[in-house]
């Protein structure tokens, strides 16, 4: 599985909480599935048992987030 990390001050206040290492950043999974995903699957996924998963979905809902802050 292909992960990335990025800092989680990159998001400011939509960064997902708990994510996070002690060095404050966050390892996720690297797949374009998660951007094409729907409500639901990001939801399933936020639960997943690996971390890489959950991050990446957690991410992927702060996002989408702060893209419609953005758009406002």
């Amino acid at each position: 599985m292909k992960t990335k990390t990025y800092h989680i001050s990159t998001l400011g206040s939509f960064a997902p909480r708990g994510c996070a290492g002690q060095d404050g950043y966050v390892i996720y999974h690297d797949s374009p599935r998660y951007a094409k995903a729907t409500e639901d699957q990001l939801a399933t996924w936020r639960e997943s048992r690996s971390k890489a998963v959950r991050n990446a979905a957690l991410t992927e809902i702060a996002e989408r987030s702060l893209q419609v802050w953005r758009n406002k």
